[in-house]
């Protein structure tokens, strides 16, 4: 049984042992030698190509962690992220078997050529990416280079605010090597050229798309990492949206007062001032540097106007309904007098009747229409034709929002 229990051990134990002589054969001499061998006449100076007459492919790799911050108004995105660059140093090679099964060295990037990847669109200084940072190369025995670097860049970002707040946004990264035509230095997409795997979503923008490729612009070869972002619109919806909303709904109620209540014209103008007031202080939340237009601006700029409207129209309407009766009232105030919403026929007292009946006048000329009539006519109507601006400015905006 012993003997049974041994033989059926016997290739597990094999492999482990074969495993650590691979993982584990390279001992620190092994490394200084490779090190010494590799480095005693290797020169860092000039592109390591094996063949001049074409240029050095170099794989991007281009990993997206964060979104920090877009900046509508300065039109501006922070984005975290991770470059990795893969190249072939023909200055680089030897046999593992020389150096304990040693298939890869990690080495100091300053020991090595690398390229310099600049941000194009940077808002910033035309630094490398990292920024010089102390990181390390890894160089595999067939010469194979491969470096990571990672830094947090600001690009400029063109923004659309046509849909604030249910609008998109979507941004290019574009990375070149920097001072090297692309007839000497040609990028090549990785075949999976953004990687998510280390992506933390933003509580106010979500990662739509994002796209990689690598084009030729101005003679440069170019990496281009395109990316769409969503607005979360919650927050804006209930700052912005809402109170714009509530204002417009509030300003026709102005024509329900009664005039001799003295309290219209004051009614008005304060819901005209308060919205005024609530403007300078979203001014900072709306973009306003968008090229069209936010369609949320339009909205409240046609609010504060058809409110600076009903403010006139009230201090005309209390003017008219205090005139002096005397003089002649044309046909307009006559109309509005005489057809007022929803009262569908006209009472009076047939003058010298006996018994002081009252009968249906068919007629507007055979009574009397006061001043007050013409305003209780005319204010109806203006709260209407309000309510009717109103439904057709939201209505608008909603379904241009939507498309």
């Amino acid at each position: 049984m012993a003997e049974g229990l041994a033989f059926r051990c016997m290739p597990r134990l094999i492999l482990t042992c074969l495993f650590f002589y691979i993982v584990n054969g390279q001992t620190y001499t092994d490394m200084n030698t490779l090190y010494t061998d590799i480095f005693t006449s290797h020169q860092k100076s000039f592109l390591p190509n094996a063949d001049f007459s074409t240029a050095l492919n170099v794989t991007l790799k281009l990993y997206l962690v964060a979104i920090v911050r877009f900046d509508e108004v300065d039109e501006t995105v922070d984005v975290s992220t991770g470059i990795q660059l893969t190249w072939a140093d023909a200055g680089i090679s030897w046999n593992p078997s020389s150096y304990g099964n040693a298939e890869f060295i990690i080495v100091r990037h300053t020991d090595v050529w690398t390229p310099k990847i600049v941000l194009v669109n940077s808002v910033e200084t035309y630094e490398s990416i990292g920024k010089g940072y102390d990181v390390f190369v890894t160089i595999y025995y067939n010469g194979t280079v491969v470096i990571a670097n990672g830094d947090v860049i600001s690009a400029k970002c063109t923004a659309n605010v046509y849909k604030f707040p249910f609008d998109s946004q979507t941004c290019d990264l574009n990375f070149v090597v920097w001072g090297i035509s692309a007839t000497n230095i040609n990028l090549i997409a990785d075949s999976n050229p953004v990687d998510l795997s280390f992506y933390r979503p933003n509580s106010d923008w979500s990662l739509e798309s994002s796209t990689g490729e690598t084009i030729i612009w101005n003679g440069y070869s170019n990496f281009k990492m395109t990316f769409t972002v969503k607005r979360a619109p919650l927050y804006y919806s209930m700052v912005v949206a809402c109170p714009t909303l509530l204002f417009s709904v509030l300003n026709p109620l102005v024509f329900l007062l009664p005039i001799d209540s003295g309290d219209r014209i004051g009614l008005s103008t304060t819901i005209l001032l308060s919205y005024a007031i609530f403007l300078t202080m979203i001014r900072l939340a709306v973009p306003v540097t968008s090229n069209p237009m936010s369609l949320l601006l339009v909205m409240m700029i046609v609010t504060i106007i058809y409110s600076g409207i009903i403010v006139a129209v009230t201090i005309y309407t209390s003017s008219l309904y205090h005139r002096d009766p005397k003089p002649k009232m044309n046909k307009v105030f006559k109309f509005f007098g005489s057809k007022i919403p929803w009262r569908k026929r006209l009472l009076a007292i047939r003058p010298m009747s006996k018994d002081n009946e009252i009968v249906v006048v068919k007629s507007d000329a055979e009574i009397t229409i006061t001043w007050k009539d013409a305003c209780n006519g005319l204010n109806k109507y203006m709260m209407i034709f309000s309510y009717f601006v109103v439904f057709i400015v939201n209505v608008a905006y909603f379904i241009a929002s939507s498309v």
